[in-house]
């Protein structure tokens, strides 16, 4: 059974137990390996995977599901990085979703990628949390085919590019876009699938990952170039969207 609360965004799936939702999940499971744009997996109350589509084994360098299931995000993608995972499931542990989440993700395998996370709690029929069932959708890399359709939105995003070090506010770009701030919203959302603030965090954060990649530039110069006066305010936002601080960043990445 689903309920949903649209103004609270809390989703709630009522199911036997955990063992009959492992097995009725693994009958689409062979469907959503065809997913190659989106990591779907499930976990358990110690936030052990127990279900993994393709695309994050592939991501994962990992050969089979003995790989990965029965084993925490520390042990897939290292302690620091896996730690800020296990953070968030402790929270959908507590009953509180991941919602839209925009993430930057470095996989063992070496690869980069930009996705929006959602992730929701599982009650069985008492009301209990059993496990958590997660998705992260790949973001476009390249909007650039998007924006020749859309004049408007190339201007917007050409501006935060430019003045990514300065202070950017959504009114701003709404004045420049010629839209409300709802409109400006709907435009993003149409698009790019993504929110105007989300968008301008994305284009600062690829700008950070540039700029940290040059050894001689300090994480508070980088930070300023990215637009942050507050040096502890852009590490914290960077791991919020990483799971690494710019620090352990430029280490994987050197």
């Amino acid at each position: 059974m689903l309920g949903f609360n649209k103004n609270s965004a809390d989703i709630q799936y009522l199911v036997n137990d955990f063992d009959s939702f492992i097995t009725s999940i693994q009958a689409i499971i062979p469907l959503l390996d065809l997913l190659s744009s989106t990591v779907f997996f499930i976990k358990n109350t110690q936030a052990q995977y127990m279900a993994v589509n393709q695309t994050l084994k592939t991501r994962l360098d990992v050969n089979n599901d003995a790989q990965i299931i029965g084993r925490t995000p520390t042990e897939m993608f290292g302690d620091k990085q896996g730690r800020e995972y296990m953070i968030q499931d402790l929270k959908v542990l507590e009953g509180s979703p991941i919602v839209d989440r925009l993430e930057l993700h470095t996989y063992p395998s070496g690869k980069l990628g930009w996705c929006i996370t959602h992730k929701i709690p599982i009650y069985n029929k008492t009301n209990e949390i059993i496990a958590i069932v997660g998705v992260s959708i790949d973001i476009d890399k390249d909007n650039s085919y998007k924006l020749k359709a859309h004049e408007r939105l190339a201007v917007i995003i050409n501006y935060m590019q430019d003045n990514a070090e300065h202070k950017i506010t959504i009114n701003k770009l709404a004045t420049i876009a010629g839209l409300s701030i709802s409109g400006l919203e709907r435009l993003f959302r149409s698009v790019l699938n993504l929110s105007p603030q989300q968008m301008l965090q994305k284009i600062r954060l690829e700008k950070a990952v540039k700029l940290l990649q040059n050894p001689n530039e300090s994480v508070i110069e980088i930070a300023i170039q990215c637009g942050y006066t507050d040096h502890s305010a852009f590490s914290r936002q960077f791991k919020q969207l990483t799971g690494l601080s710019p620090s352990d960043f430029r280490k994987r990445m050197i």
